[in-house]
C-alpha cells in the first residue's frame, strides 16, 4: 500500500540507502557469558543480604530486573525466590544439571572443593597421629607392632623348631618355646618370634 500511495518515496525505491535503522534485539545473551557483564546487571539487586551478586554472577546468572529473578546466560534457566542459605552453584546444579556451564565449570569447582577437603582431612589425621605418638612416648607407653615372625606365633610351631636342640643343655625346648623363642639350628642361639632378638651362650643358671 505504501508503494501504491507513494511510489516515489526514497524508502520504497531503495530501503537500504534511505537511512532506515534496522531493529535490534532488546539484549544479546551472548554478552552475559562474560562474568563481569553478568555482575554489572545486578545493579539495584534487592536482596544482597540473602545471596550476593558476586556469587550469582560467578554461578552464571544475570539479573532480569524483576523481583529476584535471575537467568543463566548459558542454559536460559530462571531461578527466583532466593532464600537465606541458598548457594547459587548448588541451586544451579540442582535445577539445571544438564546446563553447559554446570557441566564444565560448576561441577569442576565441586570436585576441586571435595579434593581439597579430602587432603585437609588426611593432613589433620597425620597431625593427630603424630601427636598421639608423642603423647604415648611421654607417658612411657609404646606403640604395638605385630610379630616379626608370624610363622612362629604359636608355642607348637616354636617347639617344633627345637628338633635338633642339644639334649645336654639345661634350658629345655618347652621352657624356651613358652618364653617366645624358636631355634634356627645354630649352636644354642635362639630368637624371639616377636621382636626377633637373639640369645645364646646360655649359662646353667639362665
Amino acid at each position: 500500500r505504501h508503494r501504491a500511495l507513494s511510489p516515489r518515496c526514497p524508502f520504497v525505491l531503495c530501503p537500504l540507502t534511505a537511512g532506515n535503522v534496522p531493529s535490534l534485539p532488546a539484549f544479546d545473551t551472548q554478552n552475559y557469558k562474560n562474568e563481569q557483564v553478568r555482575l554489572a546487571s545486578f545493579e539495584n539487586w534487592p536482596i544482597p543480604y540473602i545471596v550476593s551478586a558476586e556469587d550469582l554472577a560467578k554461578s552464571g546468572f544475570y539479573y532480569l530486573k524483576v523481583d529476584d529473578k535471575t537467568k543463566c546466560a548459558f542454559c536460559k534457566g530462571v531461578v527466583r525466590c532466593w532464600e537465606q542459605g541458598d548457594v547459587p552453584d548448588v541451586e544451579h546444579r540442582r535445577h539445571f544439571p544438564n546446563c553447559q556451564f554446570v557441566k564444565e565449570t560448576i561441577n569442576l569447582r565441586f570436585e576441586q572443593a571435595i579434593e581439597s577437603d579430602r587432603q585437609r582431612m588426611f593432613s589433620n589425621l597425620n597431625i593427630v597421629g603424630d601427636e598421639v605418638g608423642d603423647n604415648l612416648d611421654n607417658l612411657g607407653l609404646h606403640k604395638h607392632y605385630g610379630p616379626k615372625r608370624i610363622d612362629y606365633a604359636t608355642v607348637e610351631a616354636r617347639l617344633k623348631s627345637f628338633e635338633e636342640w642339644a639334649t645336654n643343655l639345661i634350658q629345655t625346648p618347652q621352657v624356651l618355646a613358652q618364653a617366645g623363642f624358636y631355634y634356627e639350628g645354630d649352636g644354642d642361639e635362639v630368637r624371639c618370634f616377636h621382636c626377633d632378638g637373639g640369645l645364646g651362650r646360655w649359662d646353667p643358671e639362665d
